[in-house]
């Protein structure tokens, strides 16, 4: 008799929906590590598009045409709704659950801390601030890395950028691990506790918006955001306080949780490790392709006109799960997909950043500060191992790491 753990996709046999296969897959069940990435390659593997009955049902796009198409066709995967079990939500981020055209007047206010070149400006601090961190984890010998560095780095980078103490972190960190652990949950103690910590993210906004007015600053990112205009209109109170909240919520969390995955990886995989320790200009290769292979957001856009969608007939009003760690390991993408390769020259214009108006806001910080996280690592602690990785879970829908206990021969 197997000890093996169920699938965690039920296929229901003989069943179909709009001539697709019907499963059901709760993706807010905690799995253990790597779980999802490979029940969604099994998924993918029996066909592009599924319906999931779990949560009132929803469609998941699971390869890269499929999930590329619906992220450019925003008039009929409308992003009025994001989580795929949620197609009525009761909250409204901004500029995330806005579509063209005015998506892209809220996007034009936000561009120039996160352009290219704002960001290279930044390079040096950046640097140091990882450096800050990994200097005193040195002489430890162990170190649970999501703790103490993947929160703790990119949260300092961002609220610099900001213009916001890093003291601060300590609320918001927590709120945002509290909200992404409310996203499609269904029972009544989780989405509670996601209102409040959205409420507490809104109240702290509230006060600064009322500092910044009687106080404004030069050169500070929510000043010129209270003065801003979107279109010919002079931005109000609440788009303010929304938008603060929602580049919170983004700019908190995805960077961790893709830096856990990296890392054990490189534990779990010395030859690889090593590569970039010989070779650091090898690491922006590196990055891309574990962000590839381990990407982390399973998206929802809402359904808002009757489609035929490669051959799949769709009604509005229903959901859709554009999920991107299925389609960034397609093998009719990439070859041998599941697998890390830094000499793979087929995985440029993946999907992990998203695709067309919504493409990510922070690609460009994100890039960076992994790449940096990865340098300044390696050159002080180039040899580690990742231990009790038995105890490692993920859940959607967006995955993560919420511990990953590094250790490393100490010399003295």
């Amino acid at each position: 008799m197997s000890d093996a753990p169920a699938p965690a996709i039920e296929i229901l046999e003989g069943e179909k929906k709009g001539g697709c296969p019907v499963v059901n897959f709760d993706f807010n069940q905690p799995l253990p590590i790597h779980s999802y990435h490979e029940e969604l390659d099994r998924l993918r593997a029996m066909s592009p598009i599924v319906w999931n009955t779990y949560g009132g049902g929803f469609w998941m796009l699971l390869n890269d045409e499929t999930v590329r198409d619906a992220f450019h066709a925003h008039e009929v995967f409308s992003s009025e709704a994001t989580i795929p079990t949620v197609p009525d939500p009761d909250w409204h981020w901004i500029p995330t659950m806005e579509n063209p055209p005015r998506h892209k007047l809220y996007r034009r206010v936000l561009n120039a801390p996160f352009s290219p070149r704002a960001i290279r400006d930044r390079e040096d601090q950046i640097r140091q601030h990882a450096i800050n961190f990994i200097e005193p984890m040195v002489a430890a010998g162990r170190v649970n890395f999501v703790d103490a560095f993947a929160k703790e780095y990119p949260t300092k980078v961002f609220l610099e950028i900001l213009g916001l103490p890093h003291e601060d972190s300590a609320k918001f960190v927590p709120w945002v691990e509290t909200v992404f652990g409310g996203l499609g949950a269904e029972d009544a103690e989780a989405t509670t506790a996601m209102a409040d910590a959205q409420a507490g993210i809104r109240n702290y906004f509230v006060d600064l918006l009322a500092d910044r007015r009687s106080n404004p600053l030069e050169e500070d990112f929510f000043t010129d955001l209270s003065r801003a205009k979107i279109g010919d209109e002079q931005i109000s109170d609440e788009e303010f306080l929304n938008i603060c909240g929602v580049l919170v919520l983004a700019g908190l969390d995805t960077v961790k949780s893709q830096l856990g995955y990296m890392m054990l990886h490189l534990a779990e995989n010395p030859d690889d490790r090593q590569r970039i320790v010989d070779d650091p200009e090898l690491i922006p290769v590196a990055v891309e392709e574990m962000v590839r292979v381990y990407s982390i957001v399973m998206d929802g856009r809402k359904i808002v006109q009757d489609t035929e969608f490669h051959g799949c007939p769709m009604k509005a009003g229903e959901m859709a799960m554009l999920t991107v760690p299925s389609a960034t390991r397609d093998e009719t993408k990439y070859a041998d997909p599941s697998k890390v390769d830094f000499s793979r020259t087929d995985a440029t214009g993946h999907l992990a950043f998203a695709a067309g108006p919504h493409k990510c806001l922070g690609t460009h910080l994100a890039r960076r500060e992994m790449n940096i996280a990865l340098e300044e690592w390696h050159r002080r602690i180039p040899h580690y191992r990742a231990v009790d990785t038995n105890l490692l879970s993920e859940t959607g829908p967006q995955l993560g790491l919420e511990d990953l206990w590094l250790e490393w021969d100490v010399t003295r």
